[in-house]
């Protein structure tokens, strides 16, 4: 009977975080062209109007609508921050680009002999 009650919350987990995870991606996906700060606040925007969401389907005397509701956030939030911090990474790494070790100099034969 426990092993059912875990089965529940992991399926009930998955069905409130994959929306929410989807559409943190999407977000950053599309919304490339604004500013990192006006992204995060829309982003936090986008996560509240997800979970809030839930609640038009989640009844409100319903004992799940709170915990499915912070999930929702929390798994928008999550994925949103998460891709837009490799998109920082990836744009900043094709800005500053590493130079050789400094006393490195190439082989100067076709066999790596100097």
């Amino acid at each position: 009977m426990i092993i059912a009650l875990f089965v529940f919350l992991a399926v009930g987990v998955l069905v409130a975080a994959t929306p929410g995870a989807v559409l943190g991606y999407a977000f950053v996906a599309v919304s490339g062209g604004l500013s990192h700060g006006k992204r995060v606040g829309l982003l936090l925007l986008l996560a509240a109007a997800s979970a809030s969401a839930w609640l038009t389907v989640v009844g409100a005397d319903n004992t799940w609508r709170l915990p499915t509701v912070t999930v929702s956030f929390i798994a928008t939030l999550v994925s949103g921050a998460t891709f837009l911090g490799r998109e920082a990474n990836r744009l900043r790494a094709a800005r500053f680009r590493t130079g050789p070790w400094p006393n490195w100099q190439p082989p100067a034969g076709p066999h790596g002999g100097r």
